[in-house]
């Protein structure tokens, strides 16, 4: 029942009955459910701001998160590169300049790396022409002289790139 309707019917109903303390409590519950609605509205509205709270926090969590494990990637990467770059002095220098290339795929990279005339071995029966260092056009030469006389290359000089 609606409370403006209770105190309306109460005063009457206190009037005829001769107890006019039944308008008083009357009065006082009215009160008291005003003040029970006022509290259920302060609960309901400090639960909201907690959930907001509880809200933006999961927010700044996930986002240190993300922000933490791109710092860590980035940071392995960087340290990958840089051993990379420190070990091309052990690569051939075709080879390390081709890694300093910016923006090679992994996949380039993986293949320059297993295709690196350095690191495949030379049979020790071979008795063609060596290649050390640039090619050269004396290199050139001795390797057209090789051919004439029906000498093969080591596949480790057929994939030695010729320098600029």
């Amino acid at each position: 029942m609606n409370s403006s309707k209770l105190s309306q019917i109460v005063p009457q109903a206190a009037s005829v009955l001769g107890q006019p303390d039944q308008f008083k409590m009357v009065t006082r519950l009215s009160s008291m459910s005003a003040d029970k609605s006022a509290s259920k509205i302060q609960a309901a509205f400090r639960n909201h701001q907690a959930r907001l709270k509880l809200k933006k926090q999961a927010a700044w969590q996930i986002h240190e998160k993300l922000e933490y494990s791109s710092e860590q990637t980035q940071a392995k990467l960087k340290d990958m590169f840089e051993r990379l770059l420190k070990s091309s002095d052990l690569l051939s220098p075709s080879v390390a300049k081709s890694l300093q290339k910016a923006g090679l795929p992994v996949e380039e990279k993986e293949l320059l790396r297993l295709t690196n005339p350095d690191n495949i071995p030379v049979e020790h029966t071979y008795q063609g022409p060596r290649i050390e260092g640039p090619i050269t056009r004396k290199t050139f030469v001795d390797l057209i002289e090789a051919f004439q006389h029906g000498q093969v290359s080591e596949i480790k000089y057929s994939t030695q790139p010729v320098e600029d």
